[in-house]
């Protein structure tokens, strides 16, 4: 087809795969932060909700994106740029507002945002390769 589409596809696929790793690194080091430093019980909970809701999220976003362009449909790809706002959110908090953030998290979570802005710019170049050469 194009290669927008391709390209869109590539990285939604080394995505999947690097999201995986990233979230059990993040996993990982929140039991080790847990165990190693001085945690109130409040953010213990919380923090572990939103790597719980993120790799929610990531899942169906990656799984719509990559569903949308295989079958070259828009409307999956859209739900997918709309679950990249929540996603994005709490790889910022992890980034940013978790309580304590290790050196190896900070360039984890800086390459998972790229992935998802680069994610996010290609899926509207696909949006508007498939109603460009697509009748309907």
């Amino acid at each position: 087809m194009t290669s927008s589409s391709l390209m869109f596809e590539v990285l939604m696929y080394l995505n999947s795969y690097y999201f995986g790793a990233f979230a059990v690194c993040e996993l990982l080091m929140t039991v080790f932060k847990m165990i190693n430093l001085p945690y109130p019980n409040r953010n213990i909970v919380l923090e572990l909700m939103v790597i719980i809701l993120l790799c929610c999220i990531e899942y169906a976003r990656i799984f719509l994106g990559r569903k949308g362009n295989l079958t070259q449909k828009v409307g999956p790809i859209v739900m997918s740029l709309f679950l990249t706002v929540p996603s994005f959110l709490s790889v910022v908090y992890l980034l940013l507002w978790q309580t304590y953030v290790l050196r190896l998290e900070v360039i984890l979570c800086y390459i998972e945002l790229v992935m998802e802005c680069l994610e996010s710019v290609l899926g509207v170049v696909c949006i508007g390769s498939f109603y460009k050469y697509n009748d309907f």
